[in-house]
């Protein structure tokens, strides 16, 4: 992500309402989500034949807005909350890793992409459906989560402890389980599944829109760089027939430099290890990579006053 995104260069959203401090994306989405589940409820006949996903409308009567609508919508209150609660979990520690403005897009081009999985399949089906939920773009986010934090712990309906990697495992499973059985009973699982192979290239392949977009021509490109020490030259002794070992003889070292291309997925791993394993963690390069990229952004905090 852009240096300059990251939460100890930008600091908390300063105020005090609901929408400031630690994670506005993130509950702003879920107030949304509840202002949404209150106004269009499931029976409501324009959230029924505008907002909810259904493939025709969406491939032949061209309402690709569906694509994203149907993800702020739900069918009942366990559905709402549920999605919500495993949002505010991972999604809170996810936006302050990323940055607002990538998790942003991150949760509404998963969206997109797990309704349009959703939307092919049944366009494909013998009977057509309606889809409506925010799981499959949560699922993006699990997934992502679970990718930095394998053996983070959640507690299962609030009781029984269980890693990030097999609460995913365990939940991928049974989706395609159910979606190659045809036992889904109503739940989009093909819309989770979707959800979750995007999650999983968003990670591998670095897909940040920061990364992606403008955002990488319009901020400086850092280099980091071992400043090469000098040699250091040994008294030479009196005498005519003294001459330099050149064993002993000190030797500048090699400049490294980290490339610039590379530096946001370098501390990307240099923060995801420090959250696992805390700052004795890190090694000589990783403490140079944090080192250089804190005086960059104090630097850049010092031009701003």
């Amino acid at each position: 992500m852009g240096i300059y995104d990251r939460e100890y260069y930008r600091g908390e959203t300063r105020g005090s309402g609901w929408l400031t401090g630690t994670a506005p994306a993130c509950k702003a989405i879920i107030l949304i989500n509840v202002i949404a589940f209150f106004v269009f409820t499931p029976d409501n006949p324009f959230a029924e034949r505008y907002l909810q996903a259904t493939s025709t409308g969406i491939f032949l009567q061209g309402r690709v807005w569906e694509l994203l609508t149907a993800t702020f919508l739900h069918s009942g209150l366990g559905h709402i909350l549920w999605n919500m609660v495993f949002l505010w979990m991972v999604g809170r520690e996810l936006e302050s890793f990323y940055g607002t403005r990538d998790f942003v897009a991150l949760y509404l081009s998963a969206a997109v992409v797990s309704t349009l999985g959703w939307a092919v399949l049944d366009f494909y089906s013998p009977t057509h459906h309606h889809m409506l939920g925010a799981s499959g773009a949560i699922m993006a986010v699990v997934v992502i989560y679970a990718l930095y934090y394998p053996h983070r712990e959640v507690l299962l309906f609030f009781i029984l402890p269980v890693e990030m990697w097999l609460l995913v495992v365990i939940y991928l499973g049974m989706n395609a389980w159910e979606l190659l059985h045809g036992t889904s009973f109503g739940v989009a699982v093909a819309s989770h599944l979707t959800g979750a192979a995007y999650g999983y290239l968003y990670k591998q392949f670095d897909l940040r829109w920061s990364r992606l977009s403008w955002g990488r021509f319009s901020r400086p490109r850092l280099r980091i760089v071992t400043p090469e020490p000098r040699e250091k030259i040994a008294p030479r002794p009196s005498g005519a027939t003294w001459s330099p070992n050149p064993a002993t003889t000190a030797k500048p070292s090699a400049v490294a430099v980290i490339p610039e291309e590379q530096l946001d997925a370098r501390l990307d791993e240099v923060l995801a290890k420090i959250a696992r394993q805390g700052r004795e963690g890190l090694s000589e390069e990783e403490n140079r990579v944090l080192q250089e990229a804190s005086r960059r952004a104090r630097n850049r905090r010092s031009d701003r006053i």
